[in-house]
């Protein structure tokens, strides 16, 4: 065998090999991803002792999976390529570079097709693959490529993904691969509030803290597949990658989308830390870990479509007054906007409700020290506007006519004419006016073809628009969650994770989006008392209590509150303040509760000196009973203090032990992390908040 036999990645606690010459009729295979194997692995000697399983039923000369299973004959589960082509493939080339392994494999006709293979191990942790096809145009009828196929253990049996639906995102469901697959695929034009394209694969019963576990994301804002299988011969596969190629086949060159894996030997907590480190530090822009995360203060569910100029002042005034830093303008304020039936496309500033422009309410904003954001939807417009009347030409439609979703149309962002009235629009808002921030929206799916032309061109005109307004930022929405994956992150700096502001219902929706998206980034509000979506009555406590753990903000008419309740909110948000440094640079933690009624989460400072941690009483079937909490991220070695945060509710605080409540409790971070603490919560829909620090 040649010396350039094994390539070998490590990044992380993390590690890398590809055996790009396992023999004269195989192509390269990955042979390992998972735990660090040190500085020099003894690759020869883990190739060399992997058994040649013989059993009834099975080829004579049986393979391992190939980097890209499909391309060689003897490989029976679901391809990573579907293409009309009938050629053999050979090894074109094998070569390692600092942080990266690239293969090429070429057909071995005159067509000369070629597929290269790229991997990337980042200093976090994540493998990041992509693969592009390269041929002439005619040569290559490509139905599916995966961006990356991933090998993993037998052991690897339990299986985590995300599906829900509006205003319920990031469901969990939890199942076991034995000998059959699980697809997971989005047809939507984005991945939607039911297909999150991103899942955990690990061994049986993988918890929050145990077991080995790879998290899995794609780097697309499109249609996407995501499958697990378990091949009869005994590896589970991963695959992921877009979906559809326009729901016909692509001839000519072809690049995947980037996807990403985390490997952890700790379970959950240790891929959710992997991950957020790597969003942190490689995709997000660059100028969001220097800035604090600005609490917002948004209009919607305040005055949804009903802008009066003197009642948007007075909630800027009591906004700050609270302890608000953004003014975030929701939709309404464009021409023609009363509802969500008309206007949508005609970004100009409705003169009837702002006859002076938007500038008396940005200026008055601004004098009480507040960001200026602004809610626009660039991509969508409703049949009865100026731009569809003028413009017919410029909308998407389907074989069967005109779809409509939320009385709205979607505009063919493929059409480099239609990107250039778009920019030149939001260009035109941004110069003339004090703007600081722009809220992103996308409120319908898209229907028939061309979704990943649609997807590009999405992502030039949001590229355009922030390299001529680089100070602004961009908040990615889609009826809250429908599209919040690392592709678009590269290009916002906030997500808003679900339309729901029920606190209860955000909590979960927070705790397992959180599994992918750091704090920092996932929008989450203070909303009203009685929840606009499901009529739940919540706790002003509970409400912020969530929302800290997010970047945090507010979305209620503040003229309703007491004085009362508003001094109450101020304390909130003045805690949310001293501990936002924090949570959004520190460690994140699922904490496991004990008992079905709670739950509860964390984070720690990365020198383990402090940490900030949220339990919740979600249920009532233990009425009486209490829970035991074990706080992870912190020192062995060290003592802390540990004080309940107020504000708090009184029959919460009524429970808490003596030392708690006076305030005083020293105690070892071994005794915190081994034995834990006993709270009890009286009653459903409470929360506590706790604060530990080193003594």
């Amino acid at each position: 065998m040649s010396a350039d036999r094994f390539h070998y990645l490590r990044g992380g606690k993390a590690s890398l090999v590809v055996d790009a010459r396992p023999g004269d009729d195989c192509l390269p295979r990955i042979v390992h991803f998972g735990a660090d194997l040190g500085p020099t692995p003894d690759t020869q000697a883990i190739a060399s002792a992997a058994p040649k399983v013989g059993w009834g039923a099975r080829l004579d000369q049986p393979k391992a999976p190939c980097v890209l299973p499909g391309v060689e004959s003897g490989y029976f589960g679901m391809p990573a390529i579907d293409a009309e082509w009938h050629a053999q493939w050979r090894l074109g080339s094998a070569k390692s570079e600092k942080n990266s392994i690239l293969i090429a494999l070429a057909s071995t006709d005159e067509q000369r097709v070629a597929i290269t293979l790229e991997y990337r191990l980042s200093a976090q942790g994540v493998l990041a693959a992509r693969c592009r096809v390269e041929c002439m145009p005619g040569t290559l009828a490509l139905r599916w490529l995966a961006a990356l196929a991933l090998p993993l253990p037998s052991s690897m049996s339990d299986v985590l993904s995300f599906g829900g639906d509006w205003a319920r995102e990031f469901s969990a469901q939890r199942r076991r691969v034995d000998s059959d697959a699980l697809l997971l695929q989005s047809r939507r034009g984005r991945p939607g509030h039911d297909r999150f394209p991103g899942l955990f694969v690990g061994e049986a019963n993988f918890g929050e803290n145990h077991g080995d576990v790879v998290g899995v994301t794609l780097g697309w804002s499109g249609s996407h597949r995501m499958s697990v299988e378990r091949l009869r011969e005994g590896p589970v596969m991963v695959q992921a990658g877009e979906l559809p190629m326009d729901d016909e086949p692509r001839s000519g060159d072809y690049q995947s989308p980037w996807c990403y894996a985390a490997f952890s030997a700790h379970g959950l907590n240790g891929a959710m830390q992997t991950l957020h480190a790597f969003l942190r530090e490689q995709i997000l822009p660059p100028k969001l870990a220097k800035k604090p995360r600005p609490v917002h203060y948004n209009t919607w569910e305040a005055v949804y479509f009903k802008h009066d100029l003197e009642v948007l002042m007075e909630l800027a005034d009591r906004a700050a007054e609270v302890g608000a830093e953004r003014f975030v303008l929701d939709d309404g304020w464009f021409k023609g906007r009363n509802d969500d039936r008309a206007g949508l496309g005609d970004w100009t500033v409705d003169p009837t409700k702002y006859p002076k422009g938007l500038k008396p309410l940005i200026d008055h904003v601004k004098s009480r020290g507040l960001e200026f954001g602004l809610w626009v939807e660039p991509e969508m417009v409703n049949p009865d506007s100026e731009l569809a009347r003028m413009n017919p030409q410029w909308i998407r439609r389907d074989v069967d006519g005109l779809v409509l979703q939320r009385h709205q149309a979607v505009l063919d962002l493929a059409n480099p004419d239609v990107r250039e009235h778009l920019h030149n629009a939001l260009n035109a808002l941004l110069s003339e006016n004090a703007i600081d921030y722009l809220k992103w929206d996308m409120n319908r799916d898209l229907t028939g073809l061309g979704h990943r032309a649609y997807v590009y061109g999405v992502y030039t005109l949001m590229d355009h628009l922030r390299l001529a307004h680089p100070s602004v930022e961009i908040e990615t929405c889609a009826s809250g969650g429908g599209r919040c994956d690392y592709g678009m992150l590269s290009r916002a700096e906030r997500v808003w994770v679900s339309d729901s502001n029920d606190a209860l219902d955000r909590f979960d929706i927070q705790r397992n989006a959180s599994l992918f998206l750091p704090p920092e980034i996932s929008g989450v509000h203070i909303g009203p008392a009685n929840c606009h979506i499901t009529g739940r009555r919540l706790s002003l406590d509970l409400r912020s209590h969530v929302a800290m753990f997010g970047h945090a903000g507010l979305e209620l008419d503040l003229r309703q509150l007491e004085e009362s309740e508003l001094e109450r909110l101020s304390r909130h948000i003045a805690n949310y303040k001293k501990f936002r440094t924090l949570l959004q640079s520190g460690l994140y933690w699922h904490i496991p509760a004990v008992g079905p009624d709670h739950s509860a989460i964390g984070v720690s400072s990365v020198d383990q000196s402090e940490g900030l941690y949220l339990l919740v009483r979600t249920g009532s079937r233990e009425l009486g009973r209490g829970t035991v909490i074990r706080f992870s991220g912190l020192s062995a070695e060290r003592q802390y203090l540990v004080r309940a945060v107020e504000p708090m509710a009184s029959h919460v605080e009524q429970s808490l032990g003596l030392s708690l409540r006076s305030g005083n409790l020293r105690i070892d971070g071994r005794v915190l992390a081994a034995r834990g603490l006993e709270f009890y919560l009286p009653r459903p829909e409470s929360s506590l908040l706790l604060h530990v620090k080193s003594a």
